[in-house]
Parts: C-alpha cells; sequence; structure tokens
C-alpha cells in the first residue's frame, strides 16, 4: 500500500519574508528606516495581512526588524546571524497532512477526564475537556489516521471550522480565537491499533501503529489542545529536513 508523505512546499509567509531580507540585503530598504504598512506589503505581495504578519514576526524574531505599535516596522539590521533553530513559527508546517486529504468528525461531546485518561492527557482528573473523534481520509477514501483531540470547552465551537480546509486544529483556533501555543510538547512512540478504531481505519485489530501526542500549552503553561493521533504503520511517513535558519546572535 502505498505510503503518503507529508511534505510541503515553503509557506507564503516565509517567501513574503525572504524576498523583504533580499530587499533589505540590498539597501532597498535601508536600517533605520520603515517599512511599508501592512497594507502597503499585503498590495504588493498579493497576500492577507495575517501573512503578511507573520512574516514581519519572523522578521522580528531574527532581529532584522523592530514593531513599534502605532507608528509601524523599522529596519535594525541588513541581515540576521546565522543559527540553527526550530521555532515555533515552523509549528504550521511540523506534521501538517498533505492538501488532499481532509478530517471527517466521528463525535463530539464535553467529558471530565477520569483517573486513566487524565494520565495519558495531562495528568488532572476531573478536568472539563471538549472531545473531537475523527478520521482523517485521502481523497480516494483512504483512511490515514484516528484522531482523538480534546481542547478546553471554551474553543468547542472549533469543530465548526474542521474540515473545511487541511488547516490542523491548534491554527484553527489560533485563526478564530486569537489563542496561539506558547509551548508544544510532543511525543512519539510505537503503538497499535485498537478494536475500537480498526473498524474505521479499515485495519486489523493490532495493526502496528505510529502514535503521535501533542501538547498545546497557553503562555501559564496550561494545555489548551491535547491531540492523539494514530496512524497505521503503512500509510504515513514523516520526513524531517533541517534548513539552515536564521535568528539572534548566539
Amino acid at each position: 500500500m502505498a505510503k503518503t508523505k507529508a511534505r510541503k512546499s515553503r509557506p507564503r509567509y516565509q517567501e513574503v519574508a525572504d524576498a523583504l531580507l533580499e530587499q533589505i540585503a540590498n539597501d532597498h530598504h535601508p536600517v533605520g528606516t520603515m517599512l511599508p504598512s501592512e497594507l502597503g506589503l499585503c498590495q504588493r505581495f498579493s497576500v492577507s495581512r495575517y501573512t503578511v504578519r507573520e512574516a514581519l514576526r519572523w522578521l522580528g524574531d531574527m532581529g532584522v526588524v523592530s514593531r513599534r505599535q502605532g507608528s509601524g516596522t523599522v529596519v535594525c539590521a541588513r541581515e540576521p546571524a546565522a543559527k540553527y533553530v526550530q521555532s515555533l513559527g515552523s509549528l504550521g508546517e511540523f506534521l501538517q497532512y498533505p492538501d488532499d486529504t481532509s478530517l471527517y468528525i466521528l463525535s463530539a461531546q464535553g467529558l471530565v477526564a477520569d483517573k486513566t485518561l487524565a494520565e495519558s492527557l495531562d495528568g488532572k482528573q476531573r478536568r472539563h475537556w471538549f472531545h473531537i473523534e475523527a478520521v482523517r481520509r485521502r481523497s480516494d477514501g483512504l483512511p490515514l489516521c484516528w484522531s482523538s483531540i480534546y481542547v478546553q470547552p471554551k474553543y468547542a465551537t472549533v469543530v465548526d471550522w474542521i474540515g473545511k480546509d487541511t488547516s490542523p486544529v491548534h491554527l484553527l483556533i489560533d485563526r478564530h480565537f486569537g489563542q496561539r501555543p506558547a509551548k508544544v510538547e510532543i511525543d512519539m512512540f510505537a503503538g497499535s491499533i485498537s478494536t475500537e478504531h480498526a473498524a474505521e481505519l479499515e485495519v486489523e485489530e493490532g495493526t502496528p501503529a505510529l502514535v503521535i501526542v501533542r501538547r498545546y500549552a497557553e503562555t501559564s503553561g496550561k494545555f489548551y489542545e491535547i491531540s492523539v493521533i494514530e496512524h497505521p504503520a503503512d500509510r504515513y511517513t514523516y520526513s524531517m529536513e533541517l534548513e539552515r535558519a536564521w535568528g539572534a546572535r548566539d
């Protein structure tokens, strides 16, 4: 059975950031001057304001620009110092799924974590969660994985946007509620497909699986989303490519 690789082209915000980096390096925007407004950059690159803000945030993380509330974005340096990093800005790409897949919700309901569930999530018993069970399928109908997603009840309406595009739930929460993860914990380990999930995934019970648990935390450290994803081992390959990024000087 063919494997599906989670491999995507560079995000649009990185392309915009790269273009601005080149312009800054060539003194098109000299150090000490202001970059065009967000609206001006949107028009120049034919992108959304969200994309421009992500590009400027990325440049800010590299120390190339500084954003000043109410006055715009000033150029601070012609080029950043080299550094090998993996930042939260890459979460949109990390463990992203191909564009020809969609998430299909099977059930969604509130629950209170008992001892067993709490041990697999965040260790906190009697915590309220909104639990979403779903299967991600390719365009040809092949099931790729079983998703058990737990979000804080205040984000329960995220179910209204799941499946409308390939965005993962944490990006939907960011987009519609303004909650961005300050920290993400990711565990990957070998497992097997349970009896309850085997039929939906169209595999035999006990089939080897890649299990991925992701815990998204607020700045306070409290987890607001936890996902447990089970991939039949012969249907999913995750390839990670480390590139030389740019960030603050060591």
